[in-house]
Order: C-alpha cells, then sequence, then structure tokens
C-alpha cells in the first residue's frame, strides 16, 4: 500500500477543506476541496507528488509568482495549474473583489507517473519527456473527471476507485495535452505583456455575457480589427471568436453542473440566441449534449 510522505499529508490537511479523500481512506490518490475567504495570498508547500489545482464556479484572477516576477491570468470555472513534485508557488488575488476562492486538489504519486510512463512506452505511444508544469491548464476532460472524484469521495467509494483514476489521470497527462490546452499554450510559454491585450482580456472575463465581438474588442484594444485580431491570435495562439466561445462554454458547463437552470436559461445567459445554438455549439466543444453532460454530473457540488 502507498505511504503518502509527511509533506503531502501536511500540505493536504492545511487549509480550510470541504472535502477530503481521508474520509475513505484513499492511498493511491489525494483528493480534497478547500474554500479560501478573508485572505490574500497562499503558497503551495513543496512535496514529493504531482499536484493539481483546478478553480471552481467563478472566473478567478490570481496571480502566481516564478522567481522575482508576478504574472496575472484569468482562470475560468474548471481551469487551474500543475505543480511538478517538489515546486512550491505562491498565488494572491484581490479579495475584496474575489471575497471567496474555491480550489480542487488532486496530489498523484510519483511512483504512479512512472509506471505510467513505462506502460506507455512499452506500448510505443507518445509520451512527454519534460517535467509536467503548467501554470495554466485548460483540460476539460480532467476538470471533469475531478469532479466524479469529488462525487466518489463524498459516496464513499473504495480504494479500487482511487487506483482506477490515478492511473487514468497519469495516462492521460503522459500521452500530451488536450486541444483545449495546446491553443492556450502561449498564455504559458509567453505570458501577455503587451497592456493593450491584457486590458481586452481582462475586459473579456468581466463582460463574458455581453456582446464580444470583434469590433467590441478592438475599441478596447484601441486598434484597429485587422491588426486587433492577427495580434490577439499571435499572443493568445486562438482567434478573439473561439477565445470567447471557450469562456462561454465552460461558464455553461459550469451552471449546468452547479445549478437547477433549465437550459434554455443557461444558452440565453451565456449569450446563445436559442437552447438549439446552444446545444450544437455544446455538443461540439465536449462531444456530448448539456443534457447528458448534466446527467453525468448529477451528483454536483452545491455552491
Amino acid at each position: 500500500m502507498r505511504t503518502w510522505a509527511g509533506a503531502t499529508r501536511q500540505a493536504f490537511a492545511k487549509g480550510p477543506v470541504t472535502v477530503s479523500s481521508d474520509s475513505v481512506q484513499w492511498s493511491s490518490l489525494l483528493a480534497r476541496e478547500a474554500e479560501y475567504t478573508g485572505i490574500d495570498e497562499i503558497t503551495t508547500m513543496r512535496v514529493p507528488d504531482l499536484r493539481i489545482g483546478l478553480l471552481r464556479n467563478h472566473v478567478y484572477k490570481l496571480e502566481s509568482r516564478s522567481g522575482s516576477m508576478w504574472t496575472t491570468r484569468s482562470y475560468p470555472p474548471g481551469s487551474g495549474y500543475i505543480e511538478p513534485p517538489g515546486s512550491s508557488r505562491p498565488f494572491r488575488w484581490n479579495s475584496r473583489d474575489q471575497p471567496r476562492i474555491e480550489v480542487r486538489t488532486l496530489y498523484l504519486p510519483q511512483q504512479v507517473l512512472s509506471s505510467a510512463a513505462i506502460e506507455l512506452q512499452r506500448a510505443g505511444s507518445h509520451r512527454l519527456d519534460r517535467t509536467l508544469e503548467i501554470p495554466f491548464l485548460d483540460d476539460p476532460h480532467l476538470a471533469n473527471l475531478s469532479a466524479a472524484v469529488i462525487s466518489a469521495v463524498r459516496a464513499g467509494a473504495p480504494e479500487f476507485y482511487a487506483q482506477a483514476a490515478a492511473q487514468w489521470i497519469a495516462a492521460h497527462l503522459l500521452i500530451g495535452p488536450s486541444k483545449s490546452v495546446e491553443w492556450r499554450q502561449s498564455l504559458v510559454r509567453d505570458p501577455i505583456s503587451d497592456y493593450r491585450l491584457i486590458r481586452v482580456l481582462e475586459y473579456i472575463n468581466a463582460h463574458l455575457y455581453d456582446r464580444l465581438d470583434l469590433r467590441v474588442l478592438s475599441n478596447e484594444a484601441g486598434i484597429s480589427t485587422f491588426h486587433f485580431a492577427a495580434l490577439f491570435k499571435r499572443a493568445v495562439g486562438t482567434t478573439p471568436h473561439r477565445h470567447v466561445l471557450h469562456l462561454r462554454m465552460e461558464a455553461a458547463k459550469s451552471m449546468l453542473r452547479e445549478t437547477d437552470k433549465s437550459t434554455l436559461d443557461i444558452a440565453l445567459t451565456c449569450g446563445f440566441g436559442s437552447a438549439s445554438h446552444f446545444a450544437s455549439s455544446f455538443r461540439r466543444h465536449f462531444s456530448q449534449t448539456p443534457s447528458e453532460y448534466r446527467s453525468l454530473t448529477s451528483n454536483r457540488t452545491p455552491s
């Protein structure tokens, strides 16, 4: 049976935990949910295991420090970060604007990653040769699984479930990131420094459900639509339309999971003219209908 290092247990227990896999005594995977209120900064502890942190329910604007540089990113629901074993990173935010930060964290043993890498190599599958470290992670498959893991903890699932979930996560990460990560990788490799784009990204997050066509966004940047479209795609890795659509889809997914709003209400809230238009867009984005997604995540965590 896997014995967790004391440092991981300490990090796992620290903070205002609302759900913890300690309640079911898992040893193959640690899972927790925590809600931070009334503070402006946390620093993740150095642990010998891979840490996956996913933000819940809202768009959060967080600053993280690497060396002496602070980088600001907006994390929509379900997005987050990956920290390799032995790493630590401080995060800070404005608690007046964001009084509550909700985080779902998974700790994956290094030995699970190593075993998965060996098996994938035997099977001839491509795998990542670098240490996994992703300051901005936007992977709907991993976000969905993390929600299922928390539901399993609440239901008292046995250790066998933890083993299967840990192996799936390891294989998924080693085989490579999903396309939703790939088109945001420029945000990871080269943090955006152009103040015009920073202003536009902040504007999008603050007005996500308003009209956000190319003209509106280019006006916010103060440059021509042609120049803005080229600048945005080069920096962010996708078009403004796809970026806005992705954020709205993630917000819609959160509403389906966390609320009892009708599909039509969610569609109209997220800027779609009809339930059918929303359903077709959702299916293209997540390979399932809104109803199918809601059914699969019916044991949702209360807001």
